[in-house]
């Protein structure tokens, strides 16, 4: 293997072990707060926070 191929190769290595680490920090601070880390809420949506009036449509109504 030539000195640039290695050179990559152990850069390469430490930028995925960088990340491993970023991951792992991230999934345990999001352990932190009882598992939960929404990606948006309710209200950046236009919604309230309330799910139970969201109608699912996948969930048709008994009175159908």
């Amino acid at each position: 293997m030539d000195r640039n191929k290695a050179v990559f190769y152990e850069q390469y290595g430490a930028h995925m072990r960088a990340q491993d680490e970023q991951r792992g920090a991230a999934s345990a601070s999001g352990a932190a707060a009882d598992g939960v880390s929404p990606v948006f809420t309710y209200g950046e949506l236009g919604m309230d926070d309330s799910p139970g009036g969201f109608h699912n449509f996948m969930d048709p109504p008994a009175s159908g």
